[in-house]
Formats: C-alpha cells, structure tokens, sequence
C-alpha cells in the first residue's frame, strides 16, 4: 500500500498536491491513503488520521513536512518535499528517507540534496463559456507575507478591477490585518476558504499571483485549464513543469521501486 504522511492536512498547495496524487494512484489501481492530522473539508480522495498509520514491510511511505530518525520496516521510505525555507533538509541532520522527491528543478538546486524532480497532479477544472460578461478578479492561495496577497490586489486594482476576490487561509494574522484589511472595501472581498474550486473559476476573468518565493505554482495551470487569464508577479523563476497524468504517474511507478 502506498502511505502518503503529512503534518499538515489543512488548506494549501501541498494538502491539494497530495489530495490529487493519492486520487491518481487510486484510480490508476495502487490501493493509497492520505494520513494527516485533520481533514481539510477539500480533501477528496482516502485520507486516514495520521495518528492511525502503521507500517508493513511492502508499504511504500511518502512522507512531507516531518522527518523520521529511525527508518521503518518498509519496501520504501521517500521523503516529499514542497518547501524551501520553511523545511531546509540538510538543517535535519538525523532524518533518513531512501529517496527525496521535489516539485521543481528550482527547489531541488535551493535544498541542494540529490533528489528525483516529479511536478504536480494538475486538477483540470473546466471553463466556463458565458463568464467572460462582467470581469471578476481573483487572487488565490494563503494569505501571507510570502504570497504578498497585498501586491495581487493592488495590481487588479491598477488594472482598472471594481470586483476582487481573495480566497485562502489566513495562514499569517498580522500581515493580514496590517497590509489586506485596509485594502478592503467596495471594490475587494475576502470570500474565505474554498473547498471546491471550479465554483471559484466559474466566476473568475483573471487571477493575480505575486509570491516572493515559490516551489511549485500550482495556480498558473488551473488557470490554463479554466481559460482564465492568469497575471503573475513572482519573486522567482521555479522552473516548474507541468506533466501529463500518466507521465506523472510512471514517474512515481519508477521513484517507488525499492
């Protein structure tokens, strides 16, 4: 079985990158479950309170956001990582993986650990033909100085939008209420988290993005797929592919061989 372990379950890009992949293998026929903490309302695929997880020999465990100092009895054990400073590998020097996985060729040069680069599962949302009448703009992912959701609106709003939407986890407070709030107003609206987001694109003309630092842009993507027009300001060049199903697919088939 194939046992994908985080310590973060709630919303954000890397819940959404498990959720996708473990939904991939299932459906391709490797049986798989997503352990977390908590279930974030948008997780849609088998998922299984991290407290619960075991071990078996022919297990393959992919793990993220943790680390283990004692390597279980496992076919094998491969770190996940979607982070740069957040979670620097070579700083954890008593973690042990058998393989690590990155998302992009960018983050694997920042950690500067060998590794296997395989993108994201891109969840393909479906446009929506009779949108495009009243322009809406929307500036999604957490809310935080790193994604400096600030600089989205104000580019909307320099673009001449009189309707932007943010949708997201306030994942930092303080940024929050000092650099957002006062930005709301009749022409921007925190709508909160979504746990659904074809609902969002269905009603989304443009989407402005404008992260300091960035491992893997899972929103350039839904916007190609939703036919909405995507105005990116970011910090870094991530290199990020982006990968059929089944290329994806074979390429965890071959990272999982013991």
């Amino acid at each position: 079985m194939i046992k994908v372990a985080s310590t973060w379950g709630g919303p954000g890009g890397s819940t959404v990158a498990f959720n996708n992949l473990v939904n991939l293998f299932n459906e391709r026929g490797l049986e798989a479950c997503f352990y977390s903490p908590i279930k974030w309302d948008g997780v849609t695929c088998k998922w299984d309170n991290i407290h619960k997880i075991s071990f078996k020999e022919d297990d393959v465990v992919i793990y993220h956001y943790m680390k283990f100092e004692k390597r279980p009895s496992v076919a094998k054990l491969i770190l996940s990582c979607h982070e740069t400073s957040v979670f620097p590998i070579k700083e954890h020097n008593d973690i042990v993986y058998d393989d690590v996985h990155f998302v992009s060729h960018f983050q694997k040069d920042w950690q500067g650990v060998d590794g296997h680069v395989i993108p994201n599962v891109i969840r393909k949302y479906t446009p929506r033909d009779n949108k495009f009448k009243v322009a809406t703009a929307g500036v999604i992912g957490s809310i935080d100085s790193n994604k400096r959701t600030h600089k989205s609106i104000l580019n909307a709003l320099k673009d001449g939008h009189t309707d932007v939407r943010l949708y997201g986890a306030v994942t930092d407070p303080g940024y929050f209420n000092a650099e957002v709030v006062p930005l709301l107003g009749d022409k921007v609206s925190y709508r909160g988290i979504s746990n659904d987001m074809q609902p969002v694109y269905d009603t989304l003309t443009d989407v402005y993005h404008s992260p300091e630092l960035e491992t893997f842009n899972l929103i350039k993507p839904e916007c190609k797929h939703a036919n909405v027009k995507y105005h990116g300001d970011e910090g870094n060049d991530t290199r990020a592919q982006y990968w059929n199903d089944e290329e994806v697919y074979e390429a965890w088939v071959e990272l999982m061989k013991p």
